[in-house]
């Protein structure tokens, strides 16, 4: 029986989920509220007027731009500098004039309306 030549560690990671490996720009956590979706973003050190958001049917996009606070004692960086860009796609399409978004303690907060889907009607 021919052995295999993949290290342990690497078919085991295949196994699980190959995207795991992948880093993303910054955490985003999307929760499903019936007639909306809540989206929370982490990104500590910027501020306000440095973010932008943007909707189009089921995508939404956020760029940080900026740099973070700097400080000469920095030993160790663990936060991304410099702008940072993230599409999501969700889960749904969401009406583009009902998206509000707001910045507090280093958490992005946007509420994106779903669209409503068209009423179907019985023929008769």
């Amino acid at each position: 029986m021919p052995r295999s030549t993949r290290h342990p560690q690497e078919s085991e990671r295949s196994r699980t989920n190959p995207r795991t490996d992948r880093a993303e720009p910054f955490p985003v956590d999307v929760e499903d509220h019936g007639d909306s979706f809540l989206v929370a973003a982490e990104l500590p050190g910027r501020r306000k007027q440095d973010l932008d958001v943007a909707v189009r049917k089921d995508k939404l996009q956020i760029v940080a731009d900026g740099e973070s606070e700097e400080t000469s004692a920095v030993r160790r960086r663990g936060r991304p500098r410099g702008e940072v860009r993230r599409v999501i796609r969700l889960p749904e399409a969401v009406d583009e004039r009902r998206v509000s978004a707001s910045y507090s303690d280093g958490i992005l907060w946007i509420t994106a309306r779903k669209r409503h889907r068209p009423k179907r009607v019985e023929v008769e």
